[in-house]
C-alpha cells in the first residue's frame, strides 16, 4: 500500500473528467452496480491488475489516536476507459450509433 501517487484521480475528479451524470456518489454507485467496485468501494483484483484503479493509504487524524483507511485512486489507464465507457453509456446520442 501506498501514499496517493501524482498520477492518479480520486473517485471525485473521475466522475468531473467523466462528465458523468449525477456526480460523484452516483458515480461510486454505479461503479458498484457495474462491478467494478465491490460495497466496499475497493476496486476488484482484475482491474487493478489491469492497471485501472490502486489502493492508498489515506491517514485520518481527526480521531485520537490517528488511523488508516484503503482510499481507492484511479490510475489513467482506468481514466481512458472509463471515459470512453461512460460516453458510450450516457453520452452518445442513439441516432448517431446506429
Amino acid at each position: 500500500m501506498k501514499k496517493y501517487s501524482v498520477t492518479t484521480f480520486s473517485l471525485q475528479q473521475t466522475a468531473k473528467h467523466t462528465k458523468f451524470p449525477g456526480g460523484e456518489k452516483k458515480f461510486a454507485a454505479w461503479l458498484r452496480e457495474q462491478k467494478y467496485l465491490m460495497n466496499n468501494n475497493e476496486p476488484y483484483q482484475k482491474y487493478c491488475n489491469r492497471g485501472w484503479f490502486e489502493l492508498a493509504l489515506k491517514t485520518i487524524y481527526k480521531a485520537n489516536p490517528p488511523f488508516s483507511v484503503n482510499v481507492t485512486r484511479v490510475r489513467i489507464k482506468g481514466l481512458e476507459a472509463l471515459e470512453r465507457i461512460v460516453f458510450e453509456q450516457f453520452h452518445k446520442c442513439k441516432p448517431c450509433s446506429e
